[in-house]
C-alpha cells in the first residue's frame, strides 16, 4: 500500500486555508462563471436520428450517395383521417379535398398525395386523358371508384382495410432547418384544426422533431429540479443543519452550470442523451462534496480546531475522492469506443463534467468553509451521531453470517449470469416514447391501419452494357417487387417499375390486368420510351439517374423490431442470391436499415467499452493499493452488480440497444467509487499501526455514513428518471439505480469480509 502522507503535509495545507486565499479562490470562480453564464442563453436542443449512425461504416457512405442521387427518404408528413362509417361519402371526401387544398398552399410543401386529386392517365386515340381515381363529387359514380380503389395495389394502401380511413401524404420542401420544420408543422396543425380534423394522427420527421425537442425542454426541467429537492431532502436528513444543505447544492449546481456553458462555447447542442448531463453531473458531484462535508464535521465532532479539521479532510479524503471522480470518469469516457457520435459527446462530456465537479469541490467547497463559522452549530466533544450504533450493529451481523453472505452473493451471480444469457439486441424506430404517449399511439395508429410508417429503400444497380431501362433489368426489378410485397411486407411500393406498370395500364385504356410489365423486351423498350415522354422528369429524377445505372425501389413496412427485421433480411439475402442475374446488384439501404445495423455491433461494442474500463480502473487500483489482492477485494464487489443486474435484464426480457448497452460502463465507473471511499479509509486506518480487524471496523464506522448518504442519493437521483417518457431515459435510471443498490449491499456487507479473508490470509504468509 502507498504509505501515508507525512503529518507536516497538513499543516502545509493548513496554512494555505486562509481567509485571503479563500476570497481569491472565490473571485477567480465567480469570474469563470460569469463567463460560462452569459453563455447560457445561447443553449440549443437536437433532435437528428442520423447523428446516431455509426460514423466510418461504409453502409452510411453507400446511403449518402444514395441520398444524394435520390433525395432524402424522410422528407414527408403523413395525414391519417377517420370517417364513419367509411371514407367513401362525398361529405367526408369533400372536407379532405378541402383539407388538400389548404396543405398545397402552404409555403415549403411541395405536394399533396391525396386520393381526392390522384390521377390516373388513360391513353385513347384521341389522346392522353387523365381520369380522378375518386369522383367523389357523384353518389352515382363514387361506389364504383372506391371498389376499383381498393383493387388497385397503388392506391390502395392510402386506405385502411375497413375503410374507415384514409392517408394524405405531405411532401416537404428538403433540408428544411430546425425553425422552418416547426413553422412549418405549427402551421399544418393549424389548417387540420380550422378545417375539423384537429385530431387527426401525424407522423413525419418534422412532428417528431418538434414534439421530441418540446418534450426535452420539460423533462430537463422536471428531473433537474427534482434532483435539487430530493438531495436537499437528503442532506438534511443526514446533517440537520442549513448551510450543509445549501452550501452542496450551490457547489454542484456551479459544476452544472460551468458543463452545459462550456459544450454551448464549444457549439455543441444537447441531444436526447446529453439533456441527461445536468441531472447525471449533479448526482455525481455531490459525492465529493458529501465526503469532504462528512470527514469535515467528523473532525469537529472530535474536537479539531476549524481549520485544522478542513487540512484534516483535505489530506485524507483527497486522494480517494480523486480516484472516485477519476474511475467515474473513465466510465463515462470508455463511451467513447462507439462509433455513434451523440453516445461519444455524451461520454466525454460527461467525463469532464465529473472532473470539472472535483475540481471545484477542492477548491470552492473550502473556500467557503474556511469562511463559514460552524463550530457553534456543532455537538459537543465526543457526542457522537446516531449512525455509529447502526453500523457497528450491521459489521457484527456481517461477521456472524460470513458464510451465508458469501454463498448467497454467489448463488446469484451463477443464476443471473445464466439469466443474462436470453438477453438479445432489439430496437424499434420510436423505442424511445412511453406506450401511453399520444405521439407514440398515432405511430401505432398508421402501424394498424395503413402497414406501417416504417421506411423501406433498395438501391438496385446495373452493370455496363446493362442499364435500368434494359427489359432483363426490369423484370428482375419487378419480380424483387413482388418478394417484397409478397414475402417481405413493403407497401407503398414506388419503384421504375411501379410507373412503367401504370403507364401500361394507361395505354390498355385502363383495363385491370394491365397494371404488369409486357413480357416482350420491343413493347417494353417502346413501352419506357412512351413514359418518358409523357411522364415529367422529376419523377424520374427520384426512381432513377441520369445514366441509368442506378434505380430505386422504396415503400413502407410495419416496425417489427431490429430483432425481426434481422430475420427478415436474411431471408431476403437468399432470395437475392437465388434471383441473382448477372450485372444486376441489389443493396437494402436507408435510415432504418442504418438503424438496424447499428444495433447489430452493440453487443461487441458493450464488451469492448466495458473491458477498457475494467482494464483501465484495474491498473489505476493496483498501482494505488500496489497489491493485487487489494485490487482484486475492489472489483469483486462491483462486477457482481453488473451481472446481476444484466440478469434482471434477461429476465424481464429487457433488450440490449443504444440506451441500455452504455448502461454497463457507466454504472461500474459510478459503483466503485463507494469500494474505494472505504479501502482509501482502510488504508489510513492500517497505516496507524492498527490490526485488519479493527481497521476494518474503524473503517466501516468512519467512510460507512458517507458512503450509505453518497449511495441513497445517487439512487434517488437516478431513480428520478424512471419517471421519464424516454425509454432510453427511464432505463438509465431504473438500471443504473439498481447497480447501486447492489454495489452498496455488496460493499456494506461482502466487502469486509474479503478485506478479512484475502488479506488476513496474505499476512499469514
Amino acid at each position: 500500500m502507498i504509505p501515508p502522507a507525512p503529518r507536516p503535509l497538513v499543516d502545509r495545507i493548513e496554512r494555505t486555508l486562509t481567509p485571503r486565499n479563500a476570497r481569491l479562490i472565490i473571485a477567480v470562480l465567480a469570474g469563470i462563471t460569469l463567463v460560462f453564464a452569459a453563455a447560457l442563453r445561447l443553449v440549443r436542443l437536437d433532435y437528428d436520428f442520423e447523428r446516431f449512425f455509426p460514423t466510418g461504416d461504409p453502409e452510411l457512405e453507400r446511403y449518402l450517395d444514395f441520398r444524394e442521387r435520390f433525395g432524402d427518404d424522410n422528407e414527408f408528413l403523413l395525414v391519417g383521417l377517420e370517417g364513419s362509417p367509411h371514407v367513401f361519402t362525398t361529405a367526408f371526401l369533400g372536407r379532405v379535398d378541402s383539407l388538400t387544398g389548404a396543405l398545397e398552399a402552404l409555403p415549403d410543401v411541395r405536394r399533396v398525395d391525396s386520393p381526392t386529386r390522384m390521377t390516373e392517365p388513360r391513353v385513347t386515340p384521341a389522346g392522353v386523358f387523365q381520369v380522378p381515381w375518386l369522383r367523389w363529387h357523384e353518389d352515382s359514380l363514387l361506389q364504383a371508384d372506391s371498389a376499383r380503389v381498393l383493387r388497385d395495389a397503388r392506391m390502395r394502401d392510402l386506405f385502411a382495410t375497413e375503410g374507415d380511413a384514409l392517408l394524405l401524404v405531405v411532401h416537404t420542401a428538403p433540408g428544411l432547418s430546425k425553425v422552418k420544420s416547426d413553422s412549418l408543422l405549427l402551421r399544418i396543425e393549424h389548417v387540420l384544426a380550422t378545417q375539423g380534423f384537429a385530431d387527426a394522427p401525424l407522423a413525419g420527421r418534422i412532428h417528431g422533431q418538434y414534439h421530441y425537442i418540446e418534450k426535452m425542454k420539460v423533462e430537463l426541467a422536471v428531473f433537474f429540479s427534482s434532483s435539487v429537492v430530493m438531495l436537499s431532502l437528503f442532506l438534511w436528513i443526514a446533517f440537520r443543519r442549513s448551510w450543509a444543505v445549501a452550501v452542496p447544492i450551490g457547489v454542484v449546481a456551479l459544476t452544472v452550470l460551468w458543463q452545459v456553458g462550456l459544450m454551448t462555447l464549444l457549439g455543441k447542442p444537447l441531444t436526447v442523451l446529453t439533456m441527461l448531463l445536468p441531472t447525471i453531473l449533479f448526482v455525481v458531484g455531490m459525492s465529493d462534496v458529501v465526503h469532504i462535508l462528512e470527514r469535515y464535521l467528523e473532525g469537529l465532532r472530535n474536537g479539531l480546531p476549524r481549520i485544522r479539521a478542513l487540512a484534516v479532510t483535505l489530506h485524507e479524503v483527497g486522494l480517494a475522492t480523486f480516484l472516485t471522480s477519476l474511475t467515474t470518469g473513465i466510465g463515462f469516457a470508455t463511451l467513447l469506443t462507439s462509433r455513434i457520435q451523440p453516445i461519444r459527446e455524451f461520454g466525454i462530456y460527461t467525463a469532464i463534467g465529473v472532473l470539472l465537479a472535483y475540481a471545484i469541490a477542492f477548491t470552492l467547497l473550502p473556500a467557503i468553509l474556511v469562511l463559514l463559522p460552524v463550530e457553534r452549530s456543532m455537538p459537543a466533544h465526543g457526542q457522537g451521531d446516531r449512525w455509529t450504533p447502526w453500523l457497528q450493529g450491521l459489521f457484527r451481523w456481517t461477521l456472524r453470517h460470513r458464510r451465508h453472505i458469501v454463498w448467497g452473493f454467489s448463488g446469484l451471480t451463477v443464476l443471473a449470469a445464466l439469466l443474462a444469457t436470453r438477453i438479445k439486441v432489439d430496437n424499434f424506430l420510436l423505442e424511445d416514447w412511453a406506450d401511453d404517449d399520444p405521439h407514440r399511439m398515432a405511430f401505432v395508429w398508421f402501424e394498424d391501419h395503413f402497414g406501417g410508417v416504417r421506411p423501406f429503400e433498395m438501391e438496385v444497380t446495373a452493370d455496363a452494357p446493362l442499364k435500368v431501362s434494359s427489359p432483363q433489368v426490369l423484370w428482375a426489378m419487378e419480380r424483387m417487387q413482388d418478394y417484397l410485397r409478397d414475402g417481405y411486407g413493403v407497401g407503398r411500393l414506388t419503384s421504375p417499375v411501379t410507373v412503367l406498370q401504370a403507364v401500361n395500364k394507361a395505354m390498355n385504356g385502363g383495363a385491370e390486368g394491365f397494371d404488369r410489365l409486357p413480357t416482350d423486351s420491343i413493347e417494353l423498350k417502346r413501352l419506357w420510351r412512351n413514359a418518358q415522354a409523357t411522364l415529367g422528369g422529376e419523377v424520374w429524377a427520384r426512381l432513377v439517374d441520369e445514366e441509368q445505372r442506378y434505380a430505386r425501389i422504396s415503400g413502407s413496412m410495419r416496425d417489427q423490431g431490429g430483432y425481426v427485421h434481422r430475420g427478415l433480411n436474411a431471408e431476403l439475402a437468399d432470395f437475392i442470391v437465388q434471383e441473382q442475374a448477372p450485372g444486376i446488384h441489389y443493396r437494402q439501404t436507408g435510415m432504418a436499415f442504418l438503424i438496424d445495423l447499428n444495433n447489430e455491433t452493440l453487443s461487441a461494442q458493450l464488451l469492448k467499452g466495458l473491458s477498457i474500463a475494467f482494464l483501465l480502473i484495474a491498473a489505476i487500483l493496483a498501482w494505488v493499493f500496489r497489491d493485487l489482492r487489494m485490487t482484486l477485494v475492489a472489483l469483486i464487489p462491483n462486477v457482481i452488480p453488473l451481472i446481476l443486474v444484466a440478469g434482471i435484464m434477461g429476465a424481464t426480457g429487457i433488450d440490449l440497444k443504444v440506451s441500455t448497452s452504455i448502461i454497463f460502463t457507466i454504472a461500474f465507473g459510478i459503483a466503485v467509487d463507494d469500494t474505494i471511499h472505504l479501502l482509501g479509509k482502510l488504508r489510513i486506518e492500517r497505516s496507524k499501526s492498527r490490526g485488519l480487524a479493527l481497521a476494518t471496523r474503524r473503517s466501516m464506522l468512519s467512510a460507512g455514513k458517507a458512503v450509505i448518504i453518497t449511495s441513497l442519493m445517487l439512487y434517488a437521483g437516478f431513480a428520478t428518471l424512471v419517471l421519464s417518457n424516454f425509454a432510453s431515459v427511464y432505463y438509465m435510471g431504473l438500471l443504473v439505480g439498481l447497480t447501486l443498490v447492489f454495489a452498496l449491499l455488496t460493499d456494506l456487507t461482502l466487502l469486509p469480509l474479503l478485506v478479512l479473508g484475502l488479506l488476513r490470509r496474505k499476512r499469514r504468509r
